[in-house]
């Protein structure tokens, strides 16, 4: 299933993605859109291509290119930029884009224990020759709340009146509940003693983001999962890489016996440590927060958004929420 989009952000990514392609030769009508949480994600062999907008984007998608290209002298089981793209990042407007190699994948959805073994290799690394940021998820989620509150006047109409219909409540008040929430979790951060040396860390591990090589020549022959979305990648606490997929067996209604299998290949079972419910209120937060600012012309995305916040009022651990399409 692809993202739904209104008219008129269809027009402005698919106008972004062609200036792009022309910049780097690529068929603008190969390209067909996979996914647009965060960012826009594109195929269009033999690259995929990610769009981003935002006042960060371009300074994380300079760091980004320069992490993967060590993370590559590293030998790390992570995605490739697209050698046929010799300068990256490339520019449309205020949109920037990053250019991959595409990796044919298996049929197979990934599954929690594909994540373990590119995790412990990621986990194993000692440093890069990239300044990475210190893990701070709750500035980010700030971040993302101020930009709601700051939107424009008919994105922010938008906004108000899907905050009323769904959940009830005025956008500011909306707003509020949620900075209150990342006050609470800033203060219970403060108190987890953390299991794990900290150390370089992913940043979103969910197996969204672990692609399954198909057979074939090259690193697909030896069928190694990857990583790919670097966007989140810092210094921090390694139990975060953990959290999603103990999350998808307890909120996203996943196999607990994939996750025991994640958690014999990787060696630590989160949900048996103290901090775990901690980091679960953390990795929520993330989940609403990540595209409160872009809802506009998203119904889909807009409809779960509201699912998982009518739980979250209702202080219900029980719901299950669905990936954001």
């Amino acid at each position: 299933m692809t993202t739904a989009l209104s008219d008129a952000v269809a027009s402005e990514l698919r106008g972004r993605l062609s200036d792009v392609c022309v910049q780097i030769d690529v068929d603008p009508e190969s390209a067909s859109l996979v996914k647009y949480t965060m960012n826009a994600v594109f195929v269009a062999p033999p690259v995929v291509i990610r769009l981003a907008a935002g006042p960060h984007a371009a300074t994380l998608a300079h760091r980004v290119v320069s992490l993967a290209t060590c993370l590559e002298e590293a030998g790390m089981p992570t995605v490739r930029l697209a050698t046929r793209v010799p300068s990256q990042p490339i520019f449309s407007g205020d949109w920037v884009a990053t250019a991959w190699q595409y990796v044919p994948t298996v049929g197979d959805e990934p599954k929690p224990t594909d994540l373990a073994a590119p995790l412990r290799e990621l986990h194993s690394l000692d440093r890069l020759e990239v300044e990475l940021p210190v893990w701070s998820p709750i500035e980010k989620f700030r971040r993302r709340l101020n930009a709601a509150a700051a939107l424009p006047a008919e994105e922010a109409g938008e906004l108000e009146r899907w905050s009323r219909a769904e959940l009830g409540t005025p956008s500011a008040d909306l707003l509020r509940y949620l900075h209150r929430r990342c006050d609470e979790a800033e203060e219970d951060l403060d108190r987890v003693d953390w299991r794990l040396p900290p150390g370089i860390i992913h940043g979103d591990a969910h197996t969204g983001n672990v692609l399954l090589p198909a057979s074939g020549g090259g690193r697909a022959a030896r069928r190694e999962p990857l990583l790919c979305d670097l966007d989140g990648m810092s210094v921090g606490p390694r139990e975060w890489d953990l959290v999603p997929t103990a999350h998808g067996a307890t909120r996203f209604g996943r196999s607990l016996n994939d996750y025991r299998d994640f958690v014999d290949a990787y060696g630590v079972d989160l949900m048996a440590w103290t901090g775990w419910t901690i980091l679960r209120r953390v990795r929520e937060l993330q989940l609403v927060t990540s595209t409160i600012d872009t809802l506009a012309g998203r119904p889909e995305v807009a409809r779960e958004l509201a699912h998982r916040l009518r739980s979250l009022f209702a202080d219900d651990h029980e719901v299950t929420w669905r990936r954001y399409r």
